[in-house]
């Protein structure tokens, strides 16, 4: 082999290893960008999926036997009118506030423009539990659960109260790492201490607007943030009637991947959380070179908020 020979086979050898480490490295940074969006829609999908099947239970009351009485007749110990005309925001089925931060511990969730993440708002969901039929009344029967998944048992015997239902709180805060996520608070015990823990990692925005029915028909005229439905009250002590009107939720939700995709930066796209026709509510994300998805979805309210009489 001479050596011009030698130098040509050297010189292919090195572009057929060039060739493939730029393969190599081109198919790992597939990969991983592919790893980044999966994260993100079974983020998106998670988060969705639990706030449905909450929101779903909101107002939720027993109307089967709990119980067998002394005379051996049946007992209802839930009721749907049981907080009818309560005047506390908390004895509310479905309430939240706009652009909020929320309190880890207590029943708290938030106050209007107190800052929240990226604006993101909060949202409160109450209803009975279910308890094991043939039970001492004490022992859910996993129907019922919290935004933690923890199975929910039915009301006190013979005096429901509110204290009997289930809370859930959503909002979003950020941990540690400066990393947003959405939150679930909830109380473990009837009468023990809230905690809250993080749901779905790298949400960046939860927005909601409600459905509102002012003329009682069941189905939502206009679609209300927090602050507007409690605008729309003749006065402070007539606010929770305003939510009671509510029938329906549209929930908003954005969410990011953990790292950049290594492309160019540029100007954020502006994201629309809760569809193009609420273009009012927007956000814009740092160029931060991650990947963004959002998705948005309806629910409607198929438990009494109020009394049919009231």
């Amino acid at each position: 082999m001479t050596l011009v020979e030698l130098l040509v086979a050297t010189a292919i050898a090195l572009v057929v290893v060039l060739a493939a480490t730029a393969a190599f490295l081109g198919s790992k940074q597939l990969f991983t960008a592919d790893a980044e969006a999966q994260a993100v829609e079974e983020s998106l999908r998670f988060a969705g999926c639990v706030v449905k099947s909450i929101v779903r239970q909101a107002g939720y009351s027993d109307y089967a036997p709990d119980y067998p009485g002394p005379d051996g007749a049946a007992t209802i110990a839930s009721s749907a009118n049981l907080l009818a005309s309560s005047d506390d925001p908390v004895d509310l089925n479905i309430v939240g506030a706009s652009n909020t931060r929320v309190s880890s511990t207590g029943d708290s969730y938030g106050t209007h423009n107190t800052h929240g993440v990226n604006a993101s708002d909060s949202l409160l969901v109450r209803f009975f539990g279910r308890s094991r039929a043939g039970g001492d009344g004490t022992e859910a029967d996993g129907t019922m659960i919290d935004c933690m998944g923890f199975a929910q048992p039915g009301p006190a015997a013979d005096n429901p109260a509110s204290a009997d239902r289930a809370w859930s709180f959503f909002y979003v805060a950020e941990a540690a790492d400066k990393e947003s996520e959405l939150y679930c608070k909830y109380r473990g015990d009837r009468n023990g201490p809230f905690s809250a823990q993080p749901l779905a990692r790298g949400i960046e925005v939860f927005k909601v607007v409600y459905g509102y029915d002012a003329n009682g028909d069941g189905v939502p005229e206009r679609w209300l943030d927090a602050m507007q439905i409690e605008a729309m009250a003749a006065s402070a002590a007539k606010v929770n009637d305003e939510w009671r009107k509510v029938v329906g939720l549209r929930i908003g939700i954005v969410a990011r991947s953990a790292h950049a995709r290594g492309e160019p930066q540029g100007p954020g796209e502006l994201l629309y959380p809760l569809g193009p026709d609420f273009s009012g509510v927007s956000f814009r994300p740092q160029a931060d070179g991650r990947l963004r998805r959002v998705a948005t979805f309806t629910v409607m309210l198929r438990n009494a908020m109020k009394d049919p009489a009231s």
